[in-house]
C-alpha cells in the first residue's frame, strides 16, 4: 500500500503552472459567462422583443443559481470527489450554454440561463476547493491570487471579444462561445487533473449535518465579514453591469466596442489588485490587505456621481465604505497564530536575501 496520501499524489502528478492555469480557466468562466453577452444586451433585447427588466434578468437569475448552487455543489464534492463534480458541472454548463444560442424567446434564454448559473457554480466551487485540498492556507492564498491574475485577463478580454461577436455575428454567437470555453475546460480536467480529495466524506449529504455546518458558519465572524465585503463589492459592480450597456449605449450613443473597452479597463484595474494582493500578503493578514482599499475605491465615484448629480450611482458607489468596517472589526482566519508565523518566516527569507553591495567612489 502507498503511503503517499491523495494530495499529495495530486500535487506530484500535476505542476505549479498546471494547477494555476486550471483554476484560472474554471473561476474565469465566471467573468466570461456574466461579461461575454453584455456588449450585445441592447441588440439581444431588440431581437427578442423584450424589455430592458427582462434582459438584466438573465444576468441577476444566473448570479442567484450561482450562488445558491454551491450549497449543493460543495457537500458533493466532498462525498464524491471534485473530479465527477466538475465534469458533471462544466458538461451541463455546455449544454445550458447550447441552449441559449438556441433560445427563441425570452423566457426560454432567462431559464437555460438558470441552468447555466447552476452549473457554473460546480466549476468555481470545485475551484476553490481544490486550492483548500493541495494548500496550506498561507501558499493557498498566494496560488489564488496568481490564479485570480488569469481570471483578470479573461475579465478583460471577454467584453472586448463579445463585443465584436455581437456587432458581426449577433447575440447568439456570444453564447456559442461559451460552449467552447466549456468544452476545453471539461476536457482539461477529464484529461489531465487528478482527484485532490484525501477522504471522502460519507457522511457530508446528511441533512443535521450540513444544517449543523452552515449555522456554524453563519456565525462565524471570519465568514460574515468577508461576506460582507463580496456582497458590498458585487452589489454595486451588478448595478454597474447591468445598467451600463443601455446608458451608455442608448443615452450616450455609445457603440458595442467602446463598451468592451470601458469593461476591459476594469479587469485591468482587477489585475493590478491581485498583482498587489500577492505582495500584500506576505508581510499582512488578508483583513489587513482589504481593509483601507473601499475607501479609496469608493469615493471618487460618490464625489464623480454627486457632481453630476446622478444620486441612483451614488449610491452604488457608496456600496464599498462598509467593507471597511467589517474588515478592521471582525478577527479573520489568516490572523491565527500559524499564519502569522508562516507570514514571519516568508518575510524573514525575502529580507535575508544577499543584496547588491554598493560601493562610493
Amino acid at each position: 500500500m502507498s503511503s503517499v496520501s491523495p494530495p499529495a499524489a495530486a500535487r506530484a502528478a500535476m505542476s505549479p503552472v498546471f494547477v494555476i492555469a486550471m483554476l484560472a480557466l474554471l473561476l474565469g468562466l465566471q467573468p466570461l459567462t456574466t461579461d461575454l453577452y453584455l456588449p450585445a444586451l441592447p441588440l439581444l433585447t431588440e431581437q427578442l422583443g423584450a424589455s430592458v427588466a427582462q434582459t438584466q434578468t438573465t444576468f441577476t437569475a444566473l448570479l442567484l443559481a450561482f450562488g445558491g448552487s454551491q450549497l449543493l455543489w460543495g457537500p458533493l464534492s466532498d462525498r464524491w470527489g471534485r473530479r465527477p463534480i466538475l465534469l458533471t458541472g462544466i458538461g451541463l454548463y455546455v449544454l445550458a450554454a447550447v441552449g441559449c444560442a438556441l433560445a427563441p424567446d425570452m423566457h426560454s434564454l432567462i431559464v437555460l440561463r438558470v441552468l447555466q448559473g447552476a452549473a457554473l457554480g460546480a466549476a468555481v466551487m470545485a475551484a476553490r476547493a481544490i486550492v483548500r485540498d493541495l494548500y496550506q492556507p498561507v501558499e493557498g492564498a498566494q496560488v489564488m491570487s496568481k490564479a485570480l491574475t488569469g481570471l483578470g485577463v479573461l475579465a478583460c478580454s471577454s467584453p472586448l471579444l463579445g463585443s465584436l461577436l455581437a456587432t458581426h455575428l449577433g447575440w447568439r454567437a456570444t453564447m456559442v462561445t461559451l460552449a467552447l470555453a466549456g468544452s476545453g475546460a471539461w476536457l482539461l480536467v477529464w484529461l489531465h487533473f487528478q482527484e485532490s480529495v484525501q477522504h471522502f466524506n460519507p457522511h457530508a449529504l446528511r441533512p443535521r449535518l450540513l444544517w449543523q455546518n452552515w449555522r456554524r458558519i453563519l456565525s462565524h465572524p471570519t465568514f460574515l465579514a468577508y461576506t460582507a465585503t463580496t456582497s458590498c463589492s458585487f452589489a454595486g459592480l451588478v448595478v454597474f453591469l447591468t445598467g451600463s450597456p443601455f446608458v451608455f449605449m442608448g443615452v450616450l450613443g455609445w457603440s458595442a466596442q467602446d463598451i468592451g473597452l470601458l469593461l476591459a479597463a476594469n479587469g485591468m484595474v482587477y489585475i493590478g489588485g491581485t498583482i498587489l494582493c500577492r505582495r500584500l500578503l506576505v508581510r499582512w493578514c488578508a483583513g489587513a490587505c482589504a481593509a483601507p482599499w473601499p475607501w479609496p475605491a469608493a469615493w471618487p465615484c460618490c464625489a464623480l456621481c454627486c457632481w453630476r448629480r446622478w444620486p441612483g450611482p451614488a449610491c452604488a458607489a457608496a456600496w464599498p465604505m462598509p467593507q471597511c468596517a467589517c474588515c478592521t472589526r471582525w478577527p479573520t482566519a489568516s490572523s491565527s497564530p500559524a499564519d502569522k508565523a508562516a507570514r514571519s518566516a516568508a518575510f524573514r527569507r525575502r529580507r535575508a536575501r544577499p543584496r547588491r553591495s554598493t560601493v562610493s567612489s
